[in-house]
């Protein structure tokens, strides 16, 4: 909505829904917009245009686990994968880190 306003563009606010497949819904249907990230999106519908935002837009991913859990290896591979992706992403260091 700031980007709205930051236009001069005032929006209207009559329904909001969380589900992004609901959200393309109202879109096609010509009832609204939506900021959508790209993660889990899926297909979108025909007729709904994607555009990509101008300004960097950030999201915070926390993982949670049983503290007894991280002996499961696909525990253990999954925490693995996301901390390397957050050094990656130069996003190291943000949070509280869970067990090793």
């Amino acid at each position: 909505m700031l980007t709205l306003r930051g236009a001069g563009i005032e929006p209207r606010i009559c329904h909001m829904a969380e589900e992004h497949h609901t959200q393309l819904a109202l879109i096609a249907a010509g009832l609204g917009v939506a900021v959508a990230p790209r993660l889990g999106r899926g297909p979108v519908p025909s007729g709904v245009r994607v555009v990509p935002v101008r300004h960097t837009m950030r999201r915070h991913l926390y993982a949670a686990w049983r503290a007894d859990a991280d002996r499961r290896p696909s525990i253990r591979a999954a925490v693995e994968v996301l901390r390397a992706t957050a050094v990656e992403l130069g996003a190291a260091g943000e949070g509280e880190p869970g067990p090793t």
